[in-house]
């Protein structure tokens, strides 16, 4: 089967050897003209500010081997893995001419239909066991992955690899909305995802806490030159996000003015944590003692920083609802090359939704539309506000990069 452009779903926080690795595989695998990026907005689905904003890690997926690259809307980009996915799947079907995605995998070879088929039909024992779990305090993650494992033994030890559960996600809304997309899953290589050191293959988790740290050029050794050059630059000029003290002041001043009635108002937050967020913001000295605080057996960390970032953005039920429901709203192009630019021109005719190329284009689109971008602009603006050199005001001028 012949396929005109693959996918890849990523965040490049920052781009470095593994996702060159995986760039390479998926063109190859796939055989494919095109590699299109569905890449997250300025805030990631670990719920933290990127490292650098949406437009240098789009320069920096151009410059490592994709061609198109297509931004993946706060509203999904910094959510749970499940809305995160189905966003970034929901994109790259509506382009029209992507016909397959590549992505990673801690084991490839145990992303099975038969776990698939419970995650689609959810038959009646997995739901009470999900139910059970969920009643004993634990997060929807661990009680699906123990829920999972009683219908289908040794599934938990699939669910504890985060690229496993991106890549199930993945296929679970290929198979429910019934895209024509072959799925293409590639062993992940090198350290874990979650690995804080520093390897001949590293995570991007280890890269960044390395520069927060002050290892720069350790740090860039890690990644490719090209991409390690184009975050060079952006740090002498101020622009990467390392240090998370205006985050804090930010969200503490959001938390200790909003009652806890106001908060739970704001996306997925609930069950009475509201309270313990507004009490620890008192108590905690910084983002990462906070998030800590709150963090218990039912809220992960990435939920509670998801949390903060929705209370950042004043991110409402009703649209987090409406986003989950009706699917991203536009297609949003960050950057191309000349072979990006020629897959363009096939989308616009084939395409199931707007492409837009300026914010403005994308919130003429529909009400809705305007809602979401409303929201991507407030985020960009919200980012520059984190950095040394933040210029407040760009984010609706700017215009498409072309490598």
């Amino acid at each position: 089967m012949f396929f005109p452009a693959v996918g890849i779903v990523a965040e490049y926080n920052p781009l470095h050897k593994g996702h060159l690795y995986h760039i390479n595989e998926a063109r190859r695998i796939s055989s494919a003209e095109c590699a299109v990026a569905v890449l997250s907005s300025d805030f990631v689905q670990r719920g933290e500010p990127a490292l650098l904003d949406k437009w240098t890690r789009a320069e920096a997926a151009l410059s490592c081997g994709c061609d198109l690259v297509l931004e993946l809307p706060v509203l999904w980009s910094s959510h749970n893995a499940g809305v995160f996915s189905n966003g970034a799947v929901d994109l790259l079907a509506a382009t029209g001419v992507v016909s397959s995605l590549a992505f990673g995998a801690e084991t490839p070879d145990c992303l099975t239909d038969s776990i698939i088929d419970i995650l689609l039909e959810e038959p009646e024992p997995f739901k009470l066991s999900l139910k059970k779990h969920l009643d004993e305090g634990f997060s929807f993650v661990e009680a699906r992955a123990r829920a999972a494992d009683e219908l289908l033994p040794g599934s938990a030890r699939i669910f504890s690899g985060s690229n496993n559960t991106l890549a199930l996600s993945y296929m679970t809304r290929i198979r429910q909305k019934n895209y024509e997309m072959a799925a293409l899953p590639i062993k992940r290589v090198g350290a874990a995802y979650t690995s804080a050191e520093l390897e001949e293959v590293s995570s991007a988790t280890a890269i960044r806490k390395a520069i927060k740290e002050g290892r720069t050029e350790e740090a860039m050794g890690a990644m490719p030159e090209a991409s390690a050059s184009i975050l060079r630059g952006a740090m002498l000029d101020g622009r990467a996000c390392t240090d998370g003290a205006v985050l804090w002041k930010l969200l503490r001043a959001a938390l200790l003015r909003a009652s806890a009635e106001e908060l739970r108002q704001t996306a997925e937050i609930s069950e009475g944590i509201e309270y313990k967020m507004k009490e620890l913001a008192l108590e905690s000295e910084s983002f990462e003692q906070w998030v800590d605080g709150c963090t218990s057996k039912r809220y992960t960390a990435g939920r509670i920083r998801r949390y903060a970032i929705h209370v950042l953005l004043g991110l409402g039920h009703w649209t987090n609802r409406a986003a989950q429901r009706l699917g991203p709203p536009y297609i949003r192009v960050l950057g191309m090359n000349g072979a990006g630019r020629k897959l363009l021109r096939k989308m616009r005719g084939k395409s199931t939704l707007p492409i837009a190329v300026t914010c403005g284009q994308a919130a003429r689109a529909s009400a809705y539309a305007a809602e979401a971008a409303r929201v991507d602009l407030l985020a960009a603006e919200l980012w520059e506000e984190l950095i040394p050199g933040g210029r407040l005001g760009g984010e609706h001028k700017r215009k498409i990069i072309m490598a």
